[in-house]
């Protein structure tokens, strides 16, 4: 067991530190990861096959084909063991940061005596950031269609005009729902640590992730960018060969369903593989920002000092002299 080496880290300290533990413990990661990225293999089949391809982004009414009550039924069962998942990762990344040894089943146990409370904590910073952003949209859709009949009037019946207007308009709200949402990612983004580490309810988590992560948002926000670009070009290295494949045969109506299942299991190996980076950096985030903050390396030395040194064995007596 090594020594945790508690200290502010730079950015590109931090991003070294996430890949140092990531490279140590990798099996540890991805058998944590694994677990859920199984579970979506049976949702993105499922939605594979009713839209007709992985790539069904051009064709909304494909996409609008897989939104049935089975796939939400996939999704509700993927979503729990995400979260589960993201805790128990969480208590990993901590064992190997302070210098312990993790491993797959010791981080799920830790993490399933609060299974309930952490889905309503994931679900409150959800319905949080996403909510926000949702209601956003609607309120937008709701005045550019009123803007769309009212503005031809006003510029003597121009439908060119009044197209440009609305879409200005859109894209101008939609812009800043996403600037919105990402700011409140920021603000809730150690939350789950906070939680699990400092044992405090849902709505103290995210008031303390509030506190910790001021001032430090930007340092944050660069560095899961980065980890998310890493996540999601694992994934489609993986998955990138059968999205290929589907540009082509799709245009013939002749992607078959194994395919559709080889492109849902290759997706979810790249999710196990390269998924964990980004709760590594989130969790490192956690301690730096406390680091600074709060000088928790300084508060973790003199635990470690506080705690009763192992003494050794006492040896054997050796033969009674009878001299």
């Amino acid at each position: 067991m090594e020594t945790a080496e508690l200290r502010p880290l730079s950015l590109g300290e931090l991003l070294d530190r996430t890949f140092t533990l990531y490279r140590n413990h990798f099996w540890v990661f991805v058998g944590i990861m694994a677990i859920p990225s199984a579970v979506a293999v049976p949702m993105n089949f499922f939605a594979y096959n009713k839209q007709g391809g992985p790539l069904a982004f051009p064709n909304p009414q494909a996409q609008a084909a897989a939104l049935t009550l089975p796939f939400w039924g996939f999704f509700a069962i993927f979503w729990l063991v995400y979260s589960l998942a993201m805790g128990a990762a969480a208590h990993a990344v901590a064992e190997a940061y302070l210098g312990r040894d993790p491993t797959v089943r010791g981080a799920y146990q830790r993490v399933g005596a609060r299974f309930w409370p952490l889905i309503g904590l994931v679900l409150n910073v959800f319905l949080r950031v996403f909510g926000v952003f949702v209601v956003l949209v609607i309120a937008v859709a709701f005045l550019g269609g009123m803007a769309g009949t009212l503005i031809p009037g006003i510029v003597g019946g121009s439908q060119v005009a009044a197209v440009v207007v609305v879409g200005f308009v859109v894209i101008l709200a939609l812009a800043a729902g996403g600037g919105l949402a990402i700011y409140l990612a920021l603000r809730y983004a150690v939350s789950i640590p906070a939680f699990l580490f400092e044992q405090l309810g849902a709505l103290a988590a995210i008031r303390r992730s509030v506190q910790l992560t001021k001032g430090r948002r930007g340092h944050i926000f660069l560095a899961a960018f980065l980890a998310s670009i890493i996540s999601y070009v694992g994934v489609i290295v993986f998955q990138g060969p059968f999205l290929v494949g589907s540009l082509f045969t799709s245009r013939n109506g002749g992607w078959p369903a194994w395919l559709n299942f080889t492109a849902a299991a290759s997706g979810a190996i790249g999710a196990s593989i390269t998924g964990p980076i980004l709760m590594i950096v989130i969790v490192l985030c956690y301690y730096d920002t406390r680091i600074r903050k709060e000088a928790f390396d300084l508060q973790f030395m003199m635990q470690s000092l506080d705690r009763p040194a192992m003494v050794p064995p006492a040896a054997p007596p050796g033969p009674v002299s009878t001299a």
